[in-house]
């Protein structure tokens, strides 16, 4: 269980460090507003994302929680089950 929780933080940190080199999270009012929205509510708002991308589990454990991210032409929305967590607005990587 330890393992699986410690691979679960691992996931999510090095998920935060790409999200800060690709793109920003977006906090004005209209990411706000999809916080809390079912995924019924997402399509009613924005229609159907180009691709969805189900939750991973950590080496055969069920995915806890499980966080699923539908990609759409500017931004990402991440759910935790069918709940919106937030929109991630898509940019560039910096230059190297």
């Amino acid at each position: 269980m330890a393992s699986a929780a410690f691979a679960l933080a691992a996931c999510l940190f090095a998920a935060a460090q790409v999200n800060a080199q690709a793109g920003t999270q977006d906090t004005s009012a209209t990411a706000a507003a999809v916080h809390g929205l079912s995924q019924s509510q997402v399509i009613a708002r924005y229609g159907e994302p180009l691709k969805r991308h189900a939750a991973v589990p950590a080496q055969g454990e069920p995915p806890k929680p499980p966080i699923i991210r539908w990609d759409y032409a500017d931004f990402s929305i991440y759910f935790e089950k069918s709940i919106a967590l937030h929109r991630v607005e898509h940019g560039k990587f910096p230059p190297q």
